[in-house]
């Protein structure tokens, strides 16, 4: 199970936000207990969806999706700080993309994420990820203690010093991220 560390490590901390203590101390062995047959070949989602009273496991095949313009639109009140089921904010944020398309969320005129992956952009030298996404993404994490990334506040206005941005998340690690140029960014009706 890949990052499995990092995802155990938000799974305690969003406990301990969301109720000031650990029910579920081993997300691991939730999962392994699922006894679930997938096959090697195939990558899968697994989706844990949990409250202080049940918790429950699925797996799902992931498709990775087509992405060639990532549309900017601003939500300044937008809040995502932990992975919750009720995704209706990110959702009203996509819901006018056209196919191929991907939203790029601005809060405050700072770049953020996309819908479901974080960011890193590239200047020619080095790679920079928004120092305040809305989603401290685990693929993320550890792209930053690899020093493969690097936090920087990013505005709109700085997107002229960059040539390309990659899209990333748990599923989609660093070698076969999206990558786009920055001309591919185009705005919307902020």
């Amino acid at each position: 199970m890949p990052l499995i560390k990092g995802h155990e490590q938000r799974f305690v901390k969003t406990q301990m936000a969301a109720w000031g203590k650990i029910i579920y101390p081993s997300l691991e062995k939730i999962i392994r207990n699922k006894k679930v047959v997938l096959k090697n070949e195939i990558p899968y989602k697994c989706r844990v969806v949990y409250d202080s009273e049940n918790i429950e496991i699925s797996f799902t095949t992931y498709q990775k999706r087509a992405i060639s313009i990532l549309v900017l639109k601003e939500c300044n009140d937008i809040e995502y700080h932990f992975k919750y089921e009720n995704r209706e904010e990110l959702n009203f944020l996509a819901k006018d993309l056209q196919p191929g398309e991907e939203v790029l969320i601005v809060k405050n005129n700072l770049i953020t994420e996309t819908s479901f992956t974080n960011i890193a952009l590239w200047n020619g030298k080095e790679w920079h990820t928004p120092k305040r996404p809305l989603l401290h993404g685990v693929q993320r994490s550890k792209l930053l203690l690899d020093k493969i990334i690097s936090e920087k506040n990013i505005s709109v206005q700085d997107l002229t010093f960059y040539q390309k941005i990659r899209l990333f998340n748990a599923l989609v690690n660093w070698g076969e991220a999206w990558e786009l140029s920055t001309k591919q960014i185009r705005t919307s009706s902020l």
